[in-house]
């Protein structure tokens, strides 16, 4: 398998893996066998794809050659445009990303999906507009991956395929210039080839709701996405692939929706929760959204939530709740569009005034120094599609 990748030779990896045992031995060998030497060449073929326009543009035709390219005209204007935004709040933290600004398109891969390889080359699966439509979902999804590209995560699981790879062809001194094709191989088939680990994947969920608070989405979205996932997978596992999906060394669907849950009620001060659908302010019940045709009353609720903490994060808290038609709203900060089978928007407007009055809510010390250090300031979550209808 190993000689047949350096000679690239098609082979599929993901049909033969490599036992941790036998890669600890081939890691071993190399070590003691030319070691160096093999490394400083892998080495020399990651920087080219992952650092330099030429070998990033390579990987990126290559993967357009392997996946197809959708040219649908509103999901690439939709994409150009959430690129741009997510962009925007990676460089509020991570200014790093104007030296490799991200290459990216639509692939016509039918299961939900999207992946960040060498280069800050990504690619969306068609698939993911069946599984949502909702922007600040799929910003979850794609603000995760680029959380891979900035700590380059890839790189280092791409070193270490190789590494095992060419291990067998140094015994055999045939590696030479073979070692560039079969890190070409396993970068084009990263979603199969390359193991990114458990630690790797909440630095990359973290960072994803770190980016989104210097966004327009709505933060609530991360809990939100993970909550429709569980949902869609509890009747099938067969639409997904990926990295992030499915591999048992990961955190579960349930871990990844519930530290976002977490995170967020930091994030208003320990003021605002959301467990099994209902939204709690102060500790007291403020709504149990229900469910529409599009989505059900408990991913409802994380919109809710992230509304809610936008306000607590603002200021906006410390103003009067009010109804604007079906909307209720903390100062500026929608918080909810009532539907059919919410309770209206003057009676929830009402309540959370009663809640607010009987128990105020002030944003935390620590939250306070971290929002001084923000540069640009916080952007205000806006109210989206997935808030209410």
């Amino acid at each position: 398998m190993a000689l047949a990748a350096v000679c690239g030779t098609a082979i599929s990896f993901a049909a033969v893996p490599v036992p941790q045992a036998d890669a600890n031995i081939l890691g071993a060998v190399i070590g003691a066998v030319q070691g160096g030497a093999a490394y400083a060449q892998i080495d020399k073929q990651l920087n080219y794809y992952n650092n330099t326009e030429e070998g990033r543009q390579k990987l990126y035709t290559q993967y357009k050659e392997k996946y197809g390219v959708n040219y649908d005209s509103f999901l690439n204007a939709q994409l150009d445009a959430m690129m741009n935004e997510m962009s925007a709040g990676i460089r509020a933290v991570d200014p790093t990303i104007d030296k490799k600004p991200y290459i990216y398109f639509i692939n016509n891969d039918t299961s939900f999906n999207a992946f960040c390889s060498l280069g800050h080359v990504m690619s969306v699966n068609t698939g993911m507009y069946s599984m949502t439509t909702v922007p600040d979902e799929i910003a979850v999804v794609l603000l995760h991956e680029m959380g891979h590209g900035q700590k380059d995560h890839v790189v280092h699981g791409t070193r270490k395929k190789v590494g095992v790879l060419v291990g067998a062809s140094v015994l055999s001194g045939a590696a030479g210039s073979g070692i560039a094709d079969a890190v070409l191989e396993v970068a084009v088939n990263q979603i199969n080839n390359v193991a990114i680990g458990k630690k790797d994947e909440w630095e990359a969920d973290n960072l994803a709701l770190t980016y989104m608070l210097h966004t327009n989405y709505n933060p609530g979205a991360t809990a939100a996405m993970w909550q429709r996932v569980i949902e869609k997978m509890s009747s099938g596992r067969h639409s997904f692939a990926g990295e992030i999906f499915s591999p048992s060394d990961h955190p579960t669907n349930e871990q990844r929706r519930d530290n976002y849950a977490s995170r967020l009620t930091d994030l208003s001060g320990g003021n605002v929760t959301c467990e099994k659908g209902v939204v709690k302010v102060g500790g007291k019940t403020f709504v149990t959204p229900a469910a529409t045709g599009e989505m059900s009353g408990a991913e409802r609720a994380y919109f809710v939530m992230g509304n809610l903490v936008a306000a607590f994060r603002t200021g906006q808290n410390a103003r009067e709740a009010y109804a604007n038609g079906n909307t209720v709203l903390l100062g500026s900060q929608p918080i909810i569009t009532c539907t059919a089978g919410d309770a209206s928007a003057a009676s929830l407007a009402s309540l959370l005034n009663e809640i607010k009055s009987s128990q105020p809510a002030v944003v935390p010390d620590r939250e306070k120094k971290l929002q001084a250090k923000a540069a640009p300031a916080v952007k205000q979550a806006k109210s989206t599609q997935g808030d209410a209808d």
